[in-house]
C-alpha cells in the first residue's frame, strides 16, 4: 500500500516537472512578490530582455518598461490583480539593448488565506512577429488609399503649374522689375512640382529594371553623392560593409532613391553637424542589412509610431512622402524597412533586403 502511493507520487512529480518544462520552453514566466519585486525569471525571459537572472532579480517590471503605454493603463493592471482577478493584455516592452517586442500577458494573484494577493505570476508569449505584420497592413493600407488619391490629383495639379511657371518666365524675360518676385514664385512652384513628382513616386514608382546589383557599389556612390550635402551641415558620412557582401536583385534607380532619402533624412536631422555611418553586412539565411545610423535627437516615441503615414513628418519642410516611397520601394524589392530611435541617441533606420543565394560583391 505505502509502496503504491509512493509510486504515485512520484508519478505525479514527473507529470508536474514535464508540464513545467513544457511551460518553460513554451512561455516567458516570471513571478513577483505583493509589491511586484521580481522573485523568479525563467530563461525565455533572461533570453527575451536581455537581462541576466541577477539583473532581474529584486527588480520590478519598470526595468522593461518602454514607456509606450500610459500611467492609467499600469493602474488599472494594478486595480485588477489587488482584486485577485486575472489580468490579460498585450504590453510593449524595452529590452536591455533598447529594442522593444510585444507580449501577450496573462497575470495570475496567488491568494493566502484570506483571500489576498502575496505573489503574481505572470506568463507571457511573444507577439512582436504578429505586431509587425498587424501594423505593415495598417500602413499598406494607409498607403495605398494615398497612392489612389496622389494618382487622381496628380496630373491635374501639374498641368496649370506648368502653365503658371511659362507665363512667369515669359515675365521674367521682359525686365527687371519685380525679378525677385517672380524668381520666388517660381521657386515655391519647383517645390511644389516636387511634391507632385513624389506623389506621382507614391503612386506607381519607376519602371527601372530589375537586375543583379552590387549593393556596395551602389551605396558607395550613393554616399558620395551626398557628401556635399553633408558637409555643408558639418555633417561626416563613414562606410562600414562587410566583405564580401552579397549581389542584390534590385531596381538600382529606386533602390539609390531610397538611401537617398535615409541619407538626406539624417543629415537634415543634425543641423549642428554629428556623424552618419552606413553599415551594410550579410545575414543568414540569404539576406542583405543595410543600417543607417545617425547622432541626432532621436524621435519621442508618439511620433516614432506614426512615421511612414501619409503626410506625417517630424521635418519643419516636408511631406513625409519621401519615406513611405522608400518603404513602398524596399516592400516590393521583398524587403523591409524599419526604424528605431530614441531620444537624445540618435535613430537607425535599417532596411533588409533579399540578396542572391551564393553571389557575392567585394572590395578588390
Amino acid at each position: 500500500m505505502f509502496k503504491d502511493v509512493l509510486n504515485d507520487l512520484e508519478s505525479a512529480l514527473k507529470e508536474l516537472s514535464d508540464i513545467n518544462r513544457a511551460l518553460d520552453e513554451a512561455l516567458v514566466v516570471a513571478v513577483t512578490d505583493h509589491r511586484g519585486n521580481i522573485t523568479f525569471a525563467n530563461e525565455k525571459f533572461c533570453e527575451i530582455s536581455k537581462y541576466s537572472h541577477e539583473e532581474l532579480l529584486g527588480q520590478n517590471h519598470r526595468i522593461v518598461n518602454s514607456g509606450y503605454h500610459s500611467k492609467e493603463f499600469f493602474r488599472q493592471m494594478w486595480r485588477t490583480i489587488a482584486r485577485g482577478q486575472v489580468w490579460r493584455g498585450e504590453i510593449r516592452n524595452r529590452a536591455k539593448d533598447g529594442t522593444y517586442y510585444w507580449m501577450d500577458t496573462t497575470i495570475v494573484p496567488l491568494l493566502n488565506e484570506r483571500g489576498k494577493p502575496y505573489k503574481y505570476v505572470s506568463f507571457r508569449i511573444d507577439i512582436t512577429e504578429r505586431k509587425r505584420a498587424e501594423e505593415l497592413l495598417r500602413r499598406s493600407d494607409k498607403i495605398e488609399a494615398a497612392a489612389q488619391l496622389a494618382s487622381s490629383i496628380a496630373h491635374e495639379i501639374r498641368n496649370p503649374l506648368a502653365a503658371i511657371k511659362w507665363s512667369l518666365q515669359t515675365l521674367q524675360l521682359e525686365g527687371d522689375e519685380n525679378r525677385k518676385q517672380v524668381d520666388l514664385i517660381l521657386s515655391e512652384i519647383d517645390r511644389i512640382d516636387g511634391i507632385v513628382g513624389d506623389f506621382l513616386m507614391l503612386a506607381k514608382p519607376g519602371d527601372s529594371a530589375v537586375q543583379m546589383g552590387d549593393i556596395r557599389t551602389l551605396l558607395a556612390s550613393t554616399v558620395q553623392l551626398m557628401q556635399i550635402h553633408a558637409r555643408k551641415q558639418g555633417v561626416r558620412i563613414v562606410m562600414d560593409f562587410a566583405d564580401p557582401l552579397p549581389s542584390v536583385r534590385m531596381a538600382e534607380s529606386q533602390m539609390k532613391q531610397v538611401f537617398i532619402n535615409l541619407i538626406k533624412n539624417a543629415i537634415e536631422a543634425m543641423p549642428g553637424g554629428g556623424q552618419i555611418t552606413v553599415h551594410a553586412e550579410p545575414l543568414e539565411p540569404g539576406r542583405v542589412r543595410v543600417r543607417v545610423v545617425d547622432q541626432g535627437p532621436g524621435i519621442p516615441e508618439d511620433q516614432l509610431a506614426r512615421l511612414g503615414e501619409p503626410f506625417f513628418t517630424t521635418k519643419e519642410k516636408g511631406t513625409g512622402l519621401g519615406l513611405m516611397i522608400s518603404d513602398k520601394i524596399v516592400k516590393q524589392h521583398g524587403g523591409t524597412l524599419s526604424i528605431q530611435s530614441q531620444v537624445g541617441k540618435g535613430t537607425t533606420v535599417e532596411v533588409v533586403l533579399p540578396a542572391a543565394g551564393g553571389s557575392t560583391s567585394s572590395a578588390s
